[in-house]
């Protein structure tokens, strides 16, 4: 697996984690183990040319004070698409840094594997499903700015709306618990 410049890699770090009962992204399986944004990130880092992570302006410093930032690039969901859900996130990146295409995941499926990414990578414009459901947080898409732009002034939030539009196509993969999302602890 080889780095490319063309790709960027986008860690989805902005949710409230309200089931879950404490930040996901800053949460650590035990006391001496990665948080699951430092998980994430380590996972995408070798195939990337560079790393974002978005997130909201209240986990921006904890999460930023994690990272070397000639690395790994932090940002805060930015005006006016705030607390917009992965659509706000993705378009705060792509239309501050325009790669050829993008690696997205969030940071709340820490089962996912380094593999998966490079699968999604030579699978290009594909997110990952499974045969009982699809992962669309899970995708490697091209640039898309305007058309997410698009659809967020329209207040149209889903991402499924997104791949429709961009004719993403569906990666299967065998392993359904790889991208278990852990809501609870």
């Amino acid at each position: 697996m080889s780095k490319t410049k063309t790709i960027a890699g986008i860690v989805l770090a902005g949710g409230n984690s309200r089931r879950f009962g404490e930040d996901k992204a800053l949460y650590k399986e035990t006391p001496s183990a990665p948080t699951w944004v430092e998980l994430t990130v380590s996972k995408m880092t070798p195939l990337v040319g560079h790393l974002f992570i978005v997130t909201n302006e209240r986990l921006f410093p904890a999460i930023d004070r994690l990272f070397d930032a000639e690395q790994v690039t932090v940002l805060a969901d930015q005006p006016p698409f705030t607390d917009k859900g992965p659509l706000g996130g993705i378009y705060t990146v792509m239309s501050s840094a325009k790669f050829d295409h993008y690696l997205i995941s969030p940071t709340d499926t820490p089962n996912i594997t380094t593999e998966i990414f490079a699968e999604l990578i030579n699978a290009r414009n594909a997110y990952a499903a499974t045969n009982t459901a699809s992962h669309y947080l899970t995708a490697c898409i091209p640039y898309c700015e305007p058309e997410i732009k698009a659809m967020l002034t329209k207040e149209n939030l889903r991402i499924r709306g997104l791949f429709q539009s961009i004719h993403a196509k569906k990666q299967v993969f065998p392993e359904e618990n790889l991208f278990q999302n852990r809501n609870y602890q």
